[in-house]
């Protein structure tokens, strides 16, 4: 994710904002349409309350006309004939319990102006009702017509009072009703007008969200664009290093081979003294200037295309054998001792010369880097993997933790001093991994700090053909048997 630290600053910025800004429209849109649903569900629960405090009012008012009307159905019939009808009593008892089943509805309603008649005023004004005019509604016979009209007088008065305070109390809802829809209208319209208004912040959010989008995007191109022309311009780079280094290497070949013939020439002529000194210094540093060559051009070539090989099928036990020859007189020769533990068994797809020169490198290596006559261990062994593993071991002073990793880089030398001294450019070990690598294997490294190092090259090795064959025919029968 290292290319996203190029893009300008400015895009990220406008996008967090965006995304910021988005976000906090929808959460204030959000708690204003909560807010607004609470209101006007408050507002509309307000204005169905005063609807049944009208409808309630009304039912009263209903009531009690059906209470006069049943009384007047008594009073003529009684003045006439001096007698009360059943018909007229039953039906006034009646009208009696529905005006007191209203008054009791009343009382449901929720509370409302306490300067308005109030459920229990209707109350003590009924029972004031028909504690005066009752008594006579329940005799069948007119006994005293004088009290009679006096009580049924009061009763008609009283009856007129509670149609006026019905009628307040329906006039009282009627109006509360119309104030408590206007305020549901204005909570609608006040909401309707706030959503709209955090509808646009969505909006705009919206809106500066997809251009920091595109924004963003355009950056990335452009940054995609130029990561590919600077990748090509390092391959470009790279390629015209690799061609130079093999240009200059192969350039170098010959003045190195024809200085070193003119001193080889100069020592044979008998050259004496601190010229002949001086001339085999000449040879040694021109093979050592030779060998570097020589190097360089092979990793040079391998960089643009994988080293040239020639493998074969070849059996482990001969070429290890062979192999194990070559290293023990490279030792003899540098006054170190090897020793050879192979048991490796099997064929693998090389190139021997290649692999010879990769295990070689590791044998010079520990010579190099192990104690001064010391004993060098070259081991080679089938994984349970499968894989052939080709082991160098030595009892020096080891590889420092921190620069065990990078042994295999070009150049790199743990003991500069030392490498000088010996003749060591930097550029074995890197050639023996790149070798092993053509071959399709790799190559590890183990050092303990004053324990000695150990180097692995793992190849893959070919498959048993006898474990791998399918039976004769003749095979199976016997297998059957």
């Amino acid at each position: 994710m290292g290319w996203i630290r190029g893009v300008r600053a400015e895009p990220w910025r406008v996008t967090m904002g965006a995304v910021g800004g988005l976000l906090v429209a929808i959460i204030v849109a959000g708690l204003i349409g909560f807010w607004q649903t609470q209101s006007i569900e408050r507002v509309a629960d307000e204005a169905f309350g005063y609807v049944e405090l009208e409808d309630e009012g009304d039912d009263i008012r209903a009531a009690i006309l059906d209470v006069r009307h049943y009384h007047r159905n008594l009073y003529f019939p009684a003045i006439d004939t001096g007698r009360l009808t059943r018909e007229g009593m039953d039906d006034f008892g009646a009208a009696r319990e529905q005006f007191y089943e209203e008054i009791d509805e009343l009382g449901g309603v929720r509370p409302y102006d306490p300067n308005a008649p109030q459920p229990e005023d209707f109350r003590r004004w009924a029972d004031e009702y028909y504690e005066d005019f009752g008594p006579f509604a329940q005799e069948a016979t007119v006994t005293d017509e004088e009290a009679f009209d006096r009580a049924s007088d009061l009763g008609l008065k009283r009856l007129a009072q509670m149609e006026l305070a019905a009628e307040e109390l329906d006039g009282l809802g009627e109006d509360l009703t119309d104030d408590s829809l206007q305020k549901v209208d204005r909570a609608a319209t006040t909401s309707a007008v706030v959503l709209l208004g955090a509808i646009v912040g969505l909006l705009v959010a919206g809106v500066a969200l997809a251009y920091a989008a595109v924004r963003v995007v355009n950056e990335l191109r452009r940054l995609y664009a130029e990561q590919h022309e600077t990748a090509d311009k390092l391959a470009e780079a790279s390629r015209q290093k690799t061609d130079f280094l093999a240009d200059v290497s192969h350039e170098l070949r010959t003045p190195l081979t024809v200085l070193r013939g003119n001193a080889q020439v100069g020592l044979a002529l008998g050259a004496e003294g601190e010229q002949k000194q001086l001339l085999e210094e000449v040879v040694e540093e021109s093979k050592r200037m030779s060998r570097m060559v020589e190097e360089l051009l092979f990793l040079a070539r391998s960089d643009s295309s994988p080293p040239s090989l020639e493998p074969e099928t070849i059996s482990i036990p001969p070429v290890m054998s062979e192999l194990a020859g070559r290293a023990a007189v490279l030792a003899r020769e540098r006054g170190a001792v090897l020793e050879a533990d192979l048991r490796a068994e099997g064929t693998l797809r090389a190139d021997p010369g290649r692999l010879e020169q990769a295990v070689l490198i590791l044998i010079d290596n520990a010579i190099k880097y192990g104690p001064p006559g010391g004993t060098v261990t070259l081991r080679s062994e089938v994984t349970h993997s499968g894989e052939l593993r080709i082991t160098v071991e030595d009892r020096g002073p080891g590889i420092p933790k921190e620069d065990l990793p990078r042994i295999f880089e070009r150049f790199y030398r743990v003991d500069k001093a030392r490498s000088r001294r010996m003749g060591g450019t930097g550029l074995g070990l890197p050639i023996a991994k790149t070798i092993v690598e053509a071959h399709g294997g790799h190559v590890t490294a183990e050092s303990r700090p004053g324990k000695g190092t150990r180097m692995s090259v793992h190849l893959p090795m070919l498959e048993d053909p006898a474990k791998t064959a399918q039976p004769t025919p003749a095979q199976r029968e016997a297998q059957k048997s």
